[in-house]
């Protein structure tokens, strides 16, 4: 369980404005609602992956009456973020090793057909553009500025994404990354791994620049997110993560 938190008044703002909108929109945005609720929560360590939530404490604590909750909790159910037990409350899921692979792999199968998609359509001002924002998250890296690297690295990121318009393909990234970045709870850089980033993404923008498409598709997809060669990065960024899952995992035996 967890400790009482109260609506913002920016959440309480968002909710408010969904009275406006019509029933598919309102499902939309209570998801994001109760998905920032969730995320800070585990940010502030109030939650950790396998914690069992009551669904009324979170109707409560939102503001949200609970039909138009559970449509949103099915909604977050369905994209992997948690699990529903009837009658029981809500399980926040937690990521490990197999899933953190799996999701890099159809990461980097999903982001290599958005460039596939994308490459007639990037020019060399649009390569220039992206060279410098990769140079902006290099600042950011001395800087220790997590978040300005994170937006950069999107930005980066949208030399292919902004220019492909499969709205399908876009929405799979997006829920994927939030499960990879956001949803652990960490924030911290690693400096090591940022600078191998760094420096892939400029192999990447000469492979591009040079006009080589499947040079590029293979690189961004097998090189850059291939989970192999960033493994031992990723168990240190998720080494709190998995840290909590195995010591839920080690009570749940004890209790059994």
């Amino acid at each position: 369980m967890y400790q009482n938190r109260f609506i913002t008044s920016s959440e309480l703002r968002e909710v408010r404005k969904l009275n406006t909108r019509d029933q598919n929109n309102r499902s939309v945005s209570l998801r994001f609602v109760v998905y920032d609720f969730f995320r800070e929560q585990m940010k502030n360590g109030v939650l950790i992956p396998g914690s069992l939530i009551n669904v009324r404490e979170i109707s409560e604590n939102l503001g949200i009456s609970m039909t138009p909750l559970r449509e949103a909790l099915v909604q977050l159910e369905t994209q992997g973020f948690v699990t529903v037990i009837p009658r029981k409350g809500v399980v926040l899921n937690g990521l490990s090793l197999r899933k953190i692979r799996n999701i890099y792999s159809i990461v980097g199968a999903l982001e290599a057909v958005a460039l596939r998609a994308a490459f007639p359509f990037i020019d060399e001002v649009s390569v220039e553009s992206a060279g410098r924002i990769n140079a902006e998250m290099r600042k950011c890296l001395n800087e220790n500025d997590s978040q300005g690297y994170l937006d950069r690295n999107n930005r980066f990121h949208g030399l292919w994404l902004d220019r492909t318009e499969n709205d399908e393909l876009l929405r799979q990234i997006r829920v994927m990354k939030e499960r990879l970045y956001e949803f652990p709870g960490n924030e911290d850089l690693i400096p090591e791994w940022e600078e191998a980033s760094l420096n892939e993404h400029c192999e990447l923008l000469s492979r591009i620049a040079s006009g080589d498409l499947e040079e590029s598709v293979r690189y961004l997809q097998f090189v850059h997110w291939d989970y192999e060669n960033q493994e031992h990065f990723v168990r240190r960024f998720y080494s709190q993560h998995l840290d909590s899952l195995e010591k839920k995992r080690r009570d749940a035996i004890i209790h059994s």
